[in-house]
């Protein structure tokens, strides 16, 4: 296993009321947060770290609810930029 670090910036597209995202990597829940900024001027930065084997991984954001829509930017793992969701250690 090694110490993984991953970076992934959270927006919502909902600009009304309370909603909540959670963050998993292969399934496992690392964390699940209410968001409850005005979606036009905040992003979250979620830096997370795992211990994770060799070989494919999948780094999940969904909504709790069916009320918010989140999406994803600038996903980073060790530092370099990758262009979706899955990655290789």
């Amino acid at each position: 296993m090694a110490l993984t670090s991953i970076t992934v910036d959270v927006y919502s597209t909902r600009t009304d009321g309370q909603h909540a995202y959670r963050v998993s990597v292969d399934g496992d829940l690392l964390t699940e947060r209410t968001w409850v900024w005005p979606a036009y001027e905040v992003f979250i930065r979620e830096n997370i770290e795992v211990d994770l084997d060799p070989g494919a991984h999948n780094l999940e954001v969904r909504e709790c609810t069916s009320e918010g829509v989140f999406y994803i930017k600038d996903v980073t793992v060790n530092g370099n930029p990758i262009p979706g969701t899955t990655f290789f250690l």
